[in-house]
């Protein structure tokens, strides 16, 4: 039977990858192949020496990475050899070993996950020495861990149990370790405990480095890791498999050299707009990408992703492609898309929607105050103190009606009436028909803090169909013929999304920020930006090596085409350029 490794070109430093044993750092850029390398010396791994009862581990830092990594096991895996391949977050890695030992550092026998929202929420107005020992009161005393505390928690028993380290090195005698260089501290702190018992191969690219700003994330990750290991280095950071036909990743590449400024390749184009033009230049920019994309890959269903720095143009983006949009005298119709958002604000507003729908027989002083708890919490979680102060005032306003002492205000009033509306309609059976009907009344309600759950609710990606979230509030439904529980179905559903993120695109355009873009691929990739939010981040100096970065990284998630769009007058490559 021929082998996987017949359909790739094995070079000597490959070879030694396949056929060598110990620690190894695999340096590479995008497309360079350290995945698929990674997966052969997996299959090797698993043909020739595991036991029936070990696995390969493949560990990623990034939820987009592990999607990409499934997406190509399929050449190199077969059914039967995936199965002793196991692929995994640190999050769900570090989880599963607190699941089952973690009761030995706290006072509770069974741990739970205080979700990411829930964990802003209480965080809210703290100082950083106040927030960490209120973490460590919640693990101690409560066996309730932020997703912060997975990996130290997870690091402090592997260190302090040898008979534990042992078990899990005996299990995983082979730790494969995607995108190093972004791991914290206590990330790498767990690798490093591994690493007594196991086989870690590492895999990173200093120059993929997008995640400087948070804490522990260090320059010096990949020395550390050959350094402190005495692995063998192995670099492919010259190699570009993924578009190796195009100029994508040599201009992308050049980014990276303040002195070198390269004419674009056919492959890349820069297209502008006038302010106030906004909304016509990114359709018009869409629809080429899309032509361009379909055109080069011959496919009539492409791939394409918009991509923006931030948050806030994310949405902005996912509401101009939302919208229809008549340019002269001619309609456009909106444009389907998938956004990909993880706000904190958006869960919470969606717990309000599924409280709403599970509370009808509540008595009504009681689901007017529950529902304020909730509605407090989308401002709470914010941080800011405009929105403490506003999570305040609803908090007392929900403590009167739990009184019995129903506050005469219009955000209470107004609540109010979403539920005589909400019963007036009724609910169909339905799980997104019946959502939206919330949804919307909350969007018509004649108070901002009612509109403001609404709308963030509008960007939830966990209720579509076929998803885990409907058929579970399509299962209470038939069951008892309303949705009581639909609170903590969404709750875990929430919850398992963040730790595993199963999300896959459903539409054929995505919209997301520059740093969710990263280790995911598609046929072409739209970066937009506009004078107010640029691709700039904190490095307002010259020679702008953290914007450069991000552009490089985002760049290369194009197969076969790029785009960048920008407002005339503030376009951030013009900027890096004539400094």
């Amino acid at each position: 039977m021929p082998s996987p490794e017949d359909h790739f070109e094995i070079c000597e430093q490959r070879r030694a990858i396949l056929e060598g044993a110990g620690h190894m750092l695999i340096l590479g850029g995008p497309g360079s192949g350290k995945t698929t390398i990674a997966l052969l010396k997996a299959r090797r791994a698993v043909l020739a020496s595991l036991q029936p009862e070990q696995s390969v581990l493949f560990l990623s830092f990034s939820n987009s990475a592990i999607r990409r990594i499934l997406e190509s096991t399929g050449d190199i895996l077969t059914t039967r050899i995936a199965r002793n391949v196991e692929i995994k977050t640190y999050h769900s890695f570090a989880w599963g070993i607190l699941r089952s030992h973690g009761y030995l550092l706290s006072s509770q026998r069974q741990l739970a996950i205080v979700a990411a929202q829930d964990a802003a929420v209480i965080r809210a107005g703290l100082k950083d020495e106040e927030w960490a020992t209120e973490e460590d009161r919640l693990f101690l005393a409560d066996g309730r861990l932020t997703y912060d505390q997975f990996a130290p928690r997870a690091a402090d028993l592997l260190e302090r149990s040898g008979v534990i380290r042992r078990r899990f090195g005996h299990a995983y005698p082979l730790i494969l370790v995607d995108e190093f260089q972004d791991t914290d501290e206590d990330q790498w702190r767990l690798i490093r405990t591994l690493s007594h018992d196991s086989d870690v191969i590492a895999l990173g690219d200093t120059e993929q480095r997008i995640y400087a700003w948070r804490k522990g994330v260090s320059t010096t990750r990949l020395q550390d890791f050959a350094e402190t290991l005495g692995a063998t280095v192995f670099d492919f950071r010259n190699e570009n498999n993924r578009s190796p036909a195009t100029g994508i990743a040599g201009y992308a590449r050049s980014l990276l050299s303040p002195d070198v400024q390269l004419e674009p390749p056919d492959d890349i184009e820069f297209r502008h707009f006038r302010a106030g033009m906004f909304a016509v230049g990114l359709r018009f920019a869409l629809n080429n990408t899309w032509k361009q994309a379909v055109k080069r890959t011959s496919r009539s269903d492409p791939s394409v992703v918009v991509a923006a720095r931030s948050r806030t143009m994310v949405r902005l983006i996912s509401d101009t492609l939302a919208r229809k949009l008549t340019v002269n005298g001619k309609e456009h119709r909106p444009i389907r898309h998938d956004v990909m958002f993880d706000q904190m604000q958006i869960t919470l507003a969606a717990r309000v929607i599924a409280f709403v729908m599970a509370s009808q027989t509540a008595p009504p002083h009681e689901r007017l105050a529950n529902a304020l708890d909730r509605i407090s919490a989308v401002y709470r979680c914010s941080g800011t103190k405009t929105g403490i102060k506003t999570s305040d005032r609803l908090l007392r306003w929900a403590e009167g009606c739990r009184n019995e002492k129903v506050p005469n205000t219009k955000c209470v009033r107004a609540l109010t009436a979403v539920f005589e509306k909400v019963n007036a309609s009724g609910f169909v059976g339905s799980p997104t028909a019946d959502w939206l009907t919330v949804r919307r009344a909350l969007e018509g309600a004649d108070a901002e803090e009612l509109q403001r759950a609404g709308d963030h609710a509008r960007y939830l990606r966990l209720l579509r169909r076929g998803s885990a979230i409907e058929a579970q509030l399509g299962d209470l439904w038939k069951q008892w013929g309303n949705y009581g529980g639909a609170e903590a179905a969404l709750n875990r559903a929430i919850v398992q999304d963040q730790l595993m993120d199963n999300h896959r695109e459903a539409f054929s355009i995505s919209v997301m920020t520059m740093h969710q873009l990263k280790a995911r691929e598609y046929d072409a990739v739209l970066l937009v930006e506009d004078q107010h939010r640029t691709f700039r981040g904190r490095d307002n100096e010259a020679p702008f090596m953290e914007t450069r970065r991000l552009l490089q990284v985002s760049l290369t998630r194009a197969r076969h085409f790029a785009c960048i769009l920008a407002e005339r007058r503030s376009a951030t490559l013009n900027v890096i350029f004539q400094s």
